[in-house]
């Protein structure tokens, strides 16, 4: 009975799009990606329901700026058309329409008084909680909106809204079970952890060589990099007082105190010194990169580095990288001023002999062999191991009965039991963990779970019916309604 239960079961993956975007307020923002023809302002036609091109520009916009708000502003419009945001306004629009046509279809209306009592019931429009139709006008026109247009939408909204209410769908019995062994079947089983560090391993030097030989590129030398430098540092270069004035009236705005007046130039003195001699320091950086690059000086330091064995500021590495010989590179701020550089030359990385690559390749063998031989042993463990017993039965949530597990490692683990076929066997965690199973006993509901969220299973159930349901009805709308596209994207 246990291994059909196991072979038949399945786990239903529940997925809740919800999307919710206030309508008044959301600004605005410029539109020129598409290309528009000469159809009017329509962009489609769907039955009797027209989209425009206004329609789709509030919507956009509206979208647009929730995304926004969700980026705290790290949005633009390249990461828009990225995201493919104007197609899939552009599909929801399309969708509302199939659904307003057969609303209608339906006989559904909305009443000028229901749209009358829905504006009013809006907080945006309210002074002391009463409608202010000053203030509702003065909204609108913020927004660029006619209430025209305004209350067609809402007109809209609320026509969906009885459509979806109208399309309610009931859960029953067998749907709810259904959803209530997919979150809460239960397993009495027995485990057991093995990790790959638990198994001894001995290491022969044959083998160990030639796994050397097989991977010796991962063995190699660093890139060297000769190279000359010029160091400029500002304390060496003369400042006269008049030039340090100047400086601190042409910069005077920088130098502020904690209630952000301009300090006096004696305050300010040492700060001023400073940021006037970088500059100077920046100035002549960048003579003695002219200089150094024609080869009228010499450098100063000439020295061999690598990545790993480098002090240089992170961005001159950068380019040391793809820089070719005889690169004289602009100055580079230091802590301590500026650093002019030239590569000399290049030394690509080569494999290391077998004798200097040996620790690691001994230590990549090795986790590499017992990985091998962790899996071996899993399979060879499953059918014999003894291991700990559950109490109980547990669920998916049941992450603090797994003893001996991490709580990640206890959750991946149960995840993973409730979507395998074979009543016995092993889970990896990692390359470096797994966890033998074995299913004593089942049952298709732990019912002291569902007993106590029957709420949760009952939204859980509603929410993928009617998923399931609007995907269907979409697809037959598409075939009762024609759909005209006058200006795509």
């Amino acid at each position: 009975m246990i291994s059909w239960m196991q072979k038949h079961k399945k786990y239903l993956v529940i997925t809740i799009w919800i999307s919710t975007i206030a309508f008044v307020g959301a600004g605005f923002v410029g539109w020129g990606a598409y290309k528009y023809g000469s159809a009017g302002d329509a962009m489609a036609e769907v039955g009797d329901t027209k989209i425009t091109i206004q329609e789709f520009q509030n919507r956009y916009a509206r979208i647009y700026n929730y995304y926004s708000q969700l980026f705290q502003g790290n949005f633009d419009q390249a990461k828009a058309k990225e995201m493919g945001l104007d197609k899939a306004t552009f599909n929801e629009l399309i969708k509302e329409a199939l659904l307003i046509n057969f609303a209608h279809q339906m006989g559904l209306i909305v009443t000028d008084e229901e749209i009358a009592q829905k504006i009013a019931s809006m907080p945006e429009f309210q002074t002391n909680g009463k409608f202010d139709k000053e203030l509702y006008v003065k909204v609108l026109e913020q927004n660029r909106l006619r209430p025209k247009n305004f209350e067609a939408q809402i007109a809209k909204e609320l026509l969906l809204q009885k459509l979806r209410q109208a399309l309610s769908p009931a859960l029953f019995d067998l749907e709810f079970n259904t959803v209530a062994s997919a979150l809460f079947m239960g397993d009495k089983i027995e485990y057991k952890p093995l990790d790959a560090a638990q198994i001894s391993l001995e290491v022969d030097e044959k083998e160990l060589k030639k796994f050397y030989e097989e991977h010796k590129d991962r063995y190699q030398t660093p890139i060297y990099y000769d190279i000359a430098l010029i160091e400029v540092t500002p304390q060496n270069l003369p400042v006269d007082q008049k030039s340090l004035e100047e400086y601190y009236r042409s910069h005077r705005h920088d130098y502020i105190d904690s209630e952000g007046k301009i300090l006096p130039f004696e305050q300010a003195k040492e700060k001023v010194l400073a940021d006037y001699r970088m500059k100077l320091a920046k100035k002549e950086a960048l003579k003695k990169y002219i200089q150094l690059k024609k080869g009228k000086i010499k450098a100063q330091i000439e020295k061999r580095i690598t990545e790993k064995e480098s002090n240089l500021p992170q961005k001159l590495m950068e380019q040391l990288r793809n820089a070719p010989e005889g690169k004289t590179f602009k100055p580079v701020q230091t802590a301590g001023g500026y650093l002019v550089a030239k590569l000399l030359h290049k030394e690509p990385p080569k494999p290391l002999p077998f004798e200097k690559a040996k620790e690691m390749a001994r230590k990549e063998y090795e986790k590499e062999k017992r990985i091998e031989l962790l899996r071996l042993q899993a399979q060879k463990l499953a059918k014999t191991f003894h291991g700990t017993i559950t109490p109980g039965f547990v669920s998916r949530d049941d992450v603090d009965k797994i003893e001996g597990l991490e709580p990640a490692e206890a959750a991946k683990f149960l995840q993973q039991l409730f979507i395998q076929e074979s009543p016995e066997g092993y889970i990896q965690l990692s390359e470096e963990r797994v966890v033998l199973y074995r299913i004593l006993d089942q049952v298709l509901q732990n019912r002291p779970k569902v007993d106590k969220n029957r709420a949760l299973v009952t939204d859980n159930g509603l929410k993928l019916k009617t998923n399931v349901q609007d995907s269907n009805l979409l697809r037959k709308l598409q075939s009762m309604y024609k759909i005209k596209i006058y200006k795509g994207i």
